[in-house]
């Protein structure tokens, strides 16, 4: 009897856990924007640090001014440099068919988009399902602007109250395990937050330096590439290569020459960002191997879409922080 009692209170744990793990699947895009909004509270506190270091207040009080700060300056760049930005995005999506049919025209591939189209047109949908398309993209715009402003709220109420939410979580577990859990914790948001310190650095470093390099060769709307590349940047491997792809496109309408100067320029760019600041800038965060960084993108991406591809990077880290041994190394 007590064999049958401890097989069937296995089996019942296993249910409960698929389960859980089928819950979690379910609500996976609340489960990546409550992720994504303790990511923004960190980078809060980790702003707040030094201006709670220099006015020698609490930090979760410093969070407040160093949030208006932060969301001030951005809408200050947004008004200043808008405009400007709108233009060059705007120019830049004008120029990039051009930019392709001229690709076409060099390397004589001449056809290949117009066969593409013919391809897209017989495979075109009824006029019912491009409605339902466009009003699907409506949707998801809307989800988006939507998620977005959670992500923001909830940064705020994460960062304001902390220890809050730190004991709410580790109230999950039994009372003995949880000074435990608290300390994993700890170890896991300061890794996090190293992470996203050296990540804002390096992508603003990598958006200054393609801006010059992009001017200095002449390339059009250098801004508004420059921006998207040090955007890019957040994504390991892939997005270094998607950001480089318009800027050499639109680089080749103005001769090869420019084409290989502009994709030297993104060379330079990524070589300096992974041999010089990444190793400074990493120097206390958790180092992941590039091969797994690459394939957690993959697999975030398949399983998770675009939000995955975002939040490949900081979940690896995550991972990595939460099971990795206390024990220092031989």
């Amino acid at each position: 009897m007590a064999s049958d009692w401890l097989v069937a209170r296995r089996v019942a744990i296993a249910c409960i856990v698929l389960a859980l793990f089928y819950f979690v699947f379910t609500v996976v895009d609340v489960v990546l924007q409550v992720f994504a909004a303790v990511l923004m509270a960190l980078a809060l506190h980790a702003l707040a640090e030094p201006f709670a270091r220099i006015t020698r207040c609490p930090e979760r009080y410093a969070v407040f001014p160093v949030a208006l700060l932060a969301f001030g300056g951005i809408g200050l760049t947004l008004y200043l440099f808008g405009s400007t930005i709108q233009a060059q995005v705007t120019e830049l999506l004008n120029d990039l068919p051009t930019a392709w049919a001229a690709f076409e025209r060099r390397f004589h591939l001449e056809g290949m988009g117009d066969d593409l189209l013919r391809r897209a047109e017989a495979a075109a949908p009824s006029s019912d399902r491009v409605i339902s398309a466009v009003q699907g993209v409506t949707t998801n715009v809307a989800q988006v602007l939507l998620g977005l402003f959670l992500v923001v709220v909830g940064g705020l109420y994460f960062a304001a109250s902390p220890d809050l939410y730190r004991r709410l979580f580790a109230s999950l577990w039994a009372p003995q395990d949880r000074p435990a859990v608290l300390r994993r914790l700890d170890v896991v948001s300061e890794d996090l937050r190293h992470f996203l310190k050296a990540q804002l650095i390096a992508m603003v470093v990598v958006g200054l330096l393609t801006f010059v390099g992009l001017t200095i060769v002449g390339v059009p709307s250098a801004l508004a590439l420059a921006l998207f590349a040090g955007l890019a940047e957040f994504v390991p491997m892939v997005g270094p290569v998607m950001a480089a792809a318009p800027a050499v496109l639109i680089a080749l309408t103005m001769g090869l020459d420019s084409g290989l100067w502009t994709l030297l320029v993104f060379v330079i760019v990524q070589q300096s960002e992974s041999n010089v600041i990444t190793p400074l800038l990493q120097q206390r965060m958790v180092s992941l191997p590039p091969a797994v960084t690459l394939f957690a993108v993959v697999a975030f991406g398949n399983f998770f879409g675009v939000m995955g591809v975002v939040l490949a990077t900081p979940l690896t880290v995550l991972a990595f922080s939460a099971f990795k041994s206390d024990k220092p190394a031989d």
